[in-house]
């Protein structure tokens, strides 16, 4: 299929993760939080460990593969893309989070593309592994069921904002949805250029770069390099 970013070249010059750090990530991991060390070192023993560079293309939108990752290290986009090669990033996932949960429990293709923005480890976790963990670990299918409700949670809300919110409204969540409060209690986004908010949003670059450039002459944002510091509350409309 056409209109899909290109995979960067691997180089996988990374240090394997040791078991005691996989064992503190799948603690955080929704899906696996409150398992015994006993349960977590079961699940250990038997997945894969991926590493990736940065760019490179994990999992491909409409891809028949069934095992669940777990991001170990690292961080992700997860995009849409269309033949002609118009995509939106519908998330970004870091250490702890999980992607895939759909294929293994349901058999269905890959609903989205994820590629690495930086170097990472993935924990790859089989089907039958999976399965396993549903079948004796009662708490893995509760857990499973509140990230799949989270998740629909949080389609809804990007996808009502796509469809009711007009560009300026949109950007301004991006905005807050990827800042973080300093300790002196004022906010600043994670690295973000504007190609990056424009994929995010369904825009071109050159209406983020308008909108951030308004609200950084009226004192409301101020940008360095990729990092936006939100100076005072963004305004309601623009």
């Amino acid at each position: 299929m056409t209109g899909f970013r290109t995979p960067e070249p691997n180089m996988h010059n990374l240090i394997t993760p040791k078991p005691a750090r996989l064992r503190q990530v799948l603690r955080q991991a929704p899906l696996f939080e409150g398992l015994e060390d006993r349960d977590l070192d079961r699940i250990i023993d038997q997945l894969e460990i991926q590493a990736c560079d940065k760019g490179e293309l994990v999992v491909r939108q409409g891809d028949r593969t069934d095992s669940l990752y777990v991001i170990v290290d690292g961080k992700v986009d997860v995009f849409l893309c269309n033949d002609k090669g118009k995509e939106i990033i519908i998330n970004s996932l870091g250490p702890g989070d999980s992607f895939g949960e759909l294929a293994p429990i349901g058999g269905i293709p890959r609903q989205a593309s994820i590629q690495t923005t930086e170097p990472a480890h993935l924990a790859v976790i089989s089907r039958q592994l999976f399965m396993d963990s549903l079948l004796t670990q009662p708490q893995v299918a509760m857990r499973l069921i509140d990230h799949l409700v989270e998740l629909i949670q949080d389609l809804t809300e990007e996808v009502s904002s796509l469809a009711l919110d007009d560009v300026y409204g949109r950007v301004v969540r991006v905005l807050y949805k990827h800042a973080v409060e300093l300790p002196d209690g004022s906010l600043v986004t994670e690295r973000l250029t504007q190609q990056d908010i424009a994929l995010r949003v369904g825009a071109s670059r050159e209406m983020v770069h308008r909108i951030l450039k308004e609200l950084k002459t009226g004192g409301y944002i101020r940008i360095d390099g990729k990092r936006i510091h939100i100076e005072r509350k963004l305004p309601a409309g623009w």
